[in-house]
């Protein structure tokens, strides 16, 4: 197993014996990654932890090539055939379109392998088919696949032939109609299409047989089409104007010449006009901002005058806002963490002038991606526009803790990070929190700790499931600090905790989620959380429906619930057990 690992590890220069080996070692991965999927299957796994699976599949590592990743795609693809069916309720839609979304991506850039490659297409369209497997295609040769298209094509055309022979016929009939019929009609059938003749309904001429695949006999379907197309669509099919990538390709290249030798902005405009192509805009956004990055020393390289050039294309409706964010994430991935600040600051020139929302920016970087770019552009925008702007900008549709990576999604680490950067007014609850965990660790006091609530904190706030959070956090950090008094601390700090949790389900699961999160913090020691949990149920803080409600909240706004699941599960079901037979005796004593 340790050769095989090592093999697996080392992908280059293999000897046949490693390369034996290796294939030996991924057999067992995919064999490993579909036995996870029949563990969930069975109800064993809880659906938190496959979709972590899968996040962490979809990761990219700093550096890391396109091509190395196909191991964990692979495994990907695996996993989503054996649960996709499963995950894809509409409760987890947006995380599995998020998913989907990622693995478009990857699947487009070069240097992916094909099979890999087929591999993500053939899950997209398991997807958009409910999940329900196609029926597997006998394998063909060459030959064969060409005699079968050969028979397509000319049973399409022998289809097509004969309708229209039988229509000339009973245009024929009409025109010459049998004694004691009277002509019906001034025309008869001078347009058999879509006409009524005794009752009948006759198909239009151009109908295509259903006989002949669409995708793959496309010259059958011309040959079928063309004499039933009518003289309008062709006109109107010629008139049209198709824009290809490579025309967008040299109009962006001919408009970034012009710019930079001084052309103005509705000249810039009028030129983008000329070779407008929807969906295809993305490549013109990233052509200019590139330009900024290579024309360093020019007047036109602050931004200000691109930006004013993106706002024009957005205002003239050449530019569409996701067209702009494609765009400048190409432009992202493609250069240097010494380029950052320039992009950066690009960016929130952007945001500014409504190129992009910053709900919409933020998006571009969930789950810590391109971590700490975000924060960059946070205090670029606090630089230029100030705090009150700023905190408007970031209403509650947005949400700053996805942009930061899981390992840091800790409090404590996000805390320092925010005030190194003069950012932690953006984040009210781990302002709170910062001052309130400081205020406890000096005061031994529950009394003294309520009077700073009400003296700091409004009543809205102090009515809240983060709030909640907040205080758990708080309390635990300072309850488990010393293992040796753990029991006593907590036994202190009951009834500030009973105070705000009021038996409020919303409000018990925040209080087991900041103690989920307090353990992932501290790497999950062995038996905490447990214990925790029961001293939680046992002191009649948290009440059954509420650690159940945590078990099934897939909602993945804390880190760890994956491993905290791992930890607890065993008691949890032991727990939903005894509250169903609970109830049912209940019941039977009613």
């Amino acid at each position: 197993d340790r050769k095989s690992g090592a093999a697996f590890d080392k992908k280059e220069g293999l000897t046949p014996e490693e390369e034996e080996q290796r294939g030996v070692a991924k057999k067992k991965m995919l064999g490993n990654i579909c036995f996870i999927g029949e563990l969930f299957k069975s109800g064993i796994l809880h659906e938190s932890i496959l979709h972590r699976c899968v996040q962490k599949l979809l990761e990219k590592k700093r550096h890391e090539r396109v091509a190395d990743m196909s191991e964990n795609i692979e495994c990907l693809c695996s996993l989503l055939r054996v649960v996709g069916k499963l995950l894809d309720t509409p409760k987890a839609e947006g995380l599995m379109n998020q998913y989907f979304e990622r693995m478009k991506a990857i699947s487009c850039r070069p240097g992916l392998p094909v099979r890999i490659r087929f591999m993500l297409e053939d899950v997209a369209v398991l997807r958009e088919n409910k999940w329900q497997q196609s029926h597997a295609a006998v394998p063909q040769t060459i030959a064969e696949m060409r005699q079968q298209l050969s028979e397509h094509q000319r049973v399409a055309i022998t289809e097509s032939e004969k309708s229209r022979s039988k229509a000339a016929q009973r245009q024929q009939q009409s025109a010459s109609p049998s004694k004691g019929h009277k002509r019906r009609g001034g025309d008869g059938f001078s347009k058999a299409i879509g006409r009524r003749v005794d009752g009948q309904k006759f198909p239009p001429l151009n109908q295509q047989s259903p006989v002949v695949p669409e995708r793959m006999f496309q010259k059958a379907n011309v040959v079928i089409q063309e004499k039933g197309k009518p003289k309008k669509a062709e006109a109107a099919a010629a008139a049209e104007k198709k824009v290809s990538k490579q025309d967008v390709v040299k109009l962006s290249d001919t408009l970034i010449e012009r710019w930079w030798k001084g052309m103005g902005v509705e000249e810039a405009v009028a030129l983008a006009k000329q070779s407008y192509a929807p969906g295809l805009m993305h490549i013109v956004v990233g052509k200019i901002l590139k330009g900024c990055l290579v024309q360093k020393e020019t007047k036109r390289s602050d931004g200000l005058e691109v930006t004013a050039l993106l706002k024009a294309l957005g205002a003239s409706s050449l530019l569409e806002e996701n067209e702009f964010a494609k765009g400048y994430e190409e432009v992202l991935e493609s250069s240097s963490e010494d380029e950052w600040s320039a992009i950066a600051s690009m960016g929130a020139l952007a945001i500014i002038e409504g190129c992009i929302s910053l709900f919409r920016f933020a998006a571009l970087f969930d789950v810590g991606k391109h971590y700490p770019f975000f924060i960059t552009t946070l205090k670029k925008l606090l630089d230029l526009r100030g705090s009150a702007w700023l905190k408007e900008a970031c209403n509650e549709k947005v949400n700053l803790t996805k942009t930061f990576p899981e390992k840091l999604q800790i409090a404590d680490k996000m805390i320092d990070i925010l005030k190194e950067k003069k950012l932690l007014f953006l984040f009210p609850t781990l302002l709170i929190q910062f001052h309130l965990t400081d205020f406890v660790k000096q005061n031994e006091s529950v009394e003294d700790v309520l009077t700073w609530i009400q003296e700091n904190v409004d009543a809205e706030t102090q009515s809240s499931a983060e709030f909640c959070f907040v205080l758990g956090s708080s309390v635990f950090a300072l309850a488990t600090a010393d293992h040796t008094a753990e029991t006593e601390l907590l036994t202190t700090w009951k009834p500030l905790l009973l105070k705000y949790v009021s038996r409020k389900k919303s409000f018990q699961v925040a209080i087991l989620f900041s103690l989920q999160v307090h353990c992932y913090s501290r790497g999950f020691p062995k038996g905490l959380l447990l214990k925790m949990f029961r001293w939680l149920y046992e002191e009649d803080i948290v009440e059954e429906a509420s650690f159940i409600a945590w078990k099934e909240d897939d909602r993945h706004d804390h880190p760890g619930k994956g491993d905290a699941l791992f930890q607890v599960i065993s008691w949890l079901d032991w727990l939903e057990t005894a509250e169903e037979e609970s109830t049912s005796g209940e019941e039977d004593d009613g």
